[in-house]
């Protein structure tokens, strides 16, 4: 119901105010069609261009902290081939490699006292007491053979509270002995910072994570990291699993070739934000568009309008039988095709009456007999009284279709160039015929037409459908309203045109006349039967015919049979 009062407003405002509607929907679906596919494309564009900045920030931040766990390592692995430490170990009692192990550590953890909590040392089945790390036997156990610590000879756990609720990592390094009972673990503990610092003043307001061996080693929500570390030692689990920490929006960013993974945890809005920019920075330029277009468009319809009052005083001299009068308005546009069309017709029109009484040839004559046969001076200057009476009652749009319709109908029934057409073109003649009819006759006429689409670029002979359907009006319609309906089928080799009224029907005497079947002169609605007959055999060379059945009182169907070739 909506869009229905929306298409009768429409259909009342002026044509100038309709232009500009009309222009003003035309730029503002375009601009928009624009934007959707800034958003789609340019859009999907920018995230991907941030993503990859995401990524390459995350890996940036795996590359630092391997770099620093390595610097780590090194200093194991130097401290493991220390012979000082090394003759302890074969020695003397755990106790004093204790000893041994500090002064060899003294100096480097001056140096990092900051970054390292402590150096200690373990023996296989004897070690010391270590913080909430309750799995020190599973440490112990990933070094043996096929393990990845066994491979690369250290083993690096995951965060974790100690005694002194300090948040540390330990590394472990095994150093081998030729008596398996005197086997020695080292352990640098190291404070969890020293991964922080590689993120820590990230702005961006993102989640990041960082995850060894499937449990999470640091992250720059503090608040929340504490808590996850307390929580998990109360359960004493001792590290913090990964599993489902994570939102559904979350980027994961692999940090390379390291023991580390970096997750970033990003919000929707953060992958739009130079894409919003973009949007920003282009609406003054949208801006200057819409105003240039709009005034475009209010110049483009003020001469429109201009155009179209002219053409409108043309059409009214046609009305007024003005036929000496130049209808032509000048330019390339389509008031300039529309009133040369007209112009041509007045043309025509003038040349049918010059030529009325003149006949040069055989062609000729039969062309204009179908002619007349089509139109007649009743049906044309009813055709212009309606075009008048639409003038004056200032229905322009109707008035436009009216004065479209007859040009079609003119300008296909004049011309004289060929005997057989598309059936499209025979259709669009008579769906012309019915609309110049129709505001004659309004609600007394009802034409259905329901022609399979496979026929219409068929060859048809010109000019057989309007005067059917014209018979069946004045001769079939009497004082009711009177249904007639267009309809097709086809077998192997042709293709059946069928018009069917339900008028007042003929007899079989009037039948046989029109079909050549019997004498006599032919009755008043048999003469448009006959030359459509008289068309169909002389154009297909008797291949094609025309059948008439009827009823009197109760209607007539008239069927034409075609060939299939196109």
């Amino acid at each position: 119901m909506k869009a229905q009062y929306i298409l009768n407003v429409f259909s009342r405002m002026k044509f100038r105010t309709r232009l500009n509607v009309s222009f003003s929907v035309l730029i503002l679906f375009i601009i928009a069609s624009i934007m959707l596919m800034l958003h789609f494309i340019i859009g999907a564009g920018y995230r991907e261009h941030q993503g990859r900045m995401l990524e390459s920030y995350g890996q940036q931040i795996g590359l630092n902290i391997d770099n620093r766990i390595r610097y780590f390592v090194a200093y194991l692995r130097h401290l493991s081939t220390d012979e000082t430490l090394l003759s302890a170990m074969e020695r003397y009692h755990f106790q004093q490699v204790n000893v041994v192990l500090y002064n060899a550590t003294f100096e480097f953890m001056t140096l990092h006292r900051g970054n390292v909590r402590d150096i200690r040392i373990h023996r296989n089945l004897v070690h010391q007491e270590i913080d909430v790390l309750c799995n020190i036997d599973e440490i112990f156990n990933s070094f043996s053979p096929g393990n990845p610590a066994h491979r690369q000879n250290y083993n690096i756990t995951a965060t974790y509270l100690n005694d002194r609720n300090e948040i540390v990592f330990s590394i472990f390094k095994r150093i081998y002995q030729t008596n398996l009972e005197r086997e020695y673990f080292l352990e640098m503990r190291i404070y969890e910072t020293e991964l922080f610092g590689f993120f820590n003043e990230d702005s961006s307001g993102n989640q990041i994570y960082i995850l060894n061996d499937g449990y999470l080693m640091s992250m720059n929500n503090r608040s929340k990291f504490r808590a996850l570390l307390r929580e998990s030692r109360i359960k004493s689990t001792g590290f913090v699993d990964y599993d489902d920490l994570f939102a559904a929006n979350a980027v994961w960013i692999s940090s390379g070739n390291s023991s580390f993974n970096v997750v970033i945890e990003t919000y929707p809005g953060f992958m739009d934000q130079s894409y919003r920019m973009m949007l920003v920075r282009l609406l003054p330029m949208i801006v200057v568009v819409l105003i240039i277009s709009f005034s475009f468009t209010a110049l483009i319809s003020a001469r429109f309008n201009n155009r179209f009052r002219i053409l409108k005083e043309k059409i009214a001299a046609v009305s007024n039988r003005e036929l000496n009068s130049d209808l032509r308005v000048g330019g390339a546009d389509e008031f300039g095709m529309l009133a040369d069309e007209l112009d041509e017709t007045r043309k025509r029109i003038l040349d049918m009456i010059s030529q009325n009484n003149q006949i040069n040839e055989l062609m000729r004559v039969a062309e204009m007999s179908a002619l007349r046969a089509q139109i007649n001076s009743h049906f044309l200057f009813n055709s212009l009284s309606s075009v008048k009476w639409l003038s004056k009652q200032n229905n322009k749009e109707v008035l436009a279709d009216a004065v479209d319709q007859l040009a079609v109908f003119l300008r296909y029934s004049l011309a004289l160039d060929e005997n057989q057409v598309p059936l499209r073109k025979e259709l669009n003649h008579l769906e012309a015929y019915i609309y110049l009819q129709k505001l004659r006759y309004g609600n007394e006429l009802h034409i259905h037409t329901d022609v399979d689409d496979e026929f219409l670029d068929c060859k048809c002979v010109k000019l057989v459908l309007q005067p059917l359907v014209e018979n069946s009006i004045f001769h079939g319609k009497g004082y009711a309203a009177i249904n007639i309906t267009l309809y097709s089928y086809a077998d192997e080799n042709s293709y059946y045109l069928v018009v069917e009224d339900d008028g007042l029907g003929m007899s079989q005497e009037v039948i046989d006349k029109i079909s050549n079947r019997s004498e006599g002169s032919l009755p008043q609605q048999g003469y448009g039967l006959r030359n459509v007959i008289d068309r169909v055999r002389m154009c297909s060379g008797g291949r094609d015919n025309v059948t008439i059945e009827s009823w009197e009182g109760a209607g007539t169907k008239i069927i034409i049979r075609q060939s299939l070739e196109k």
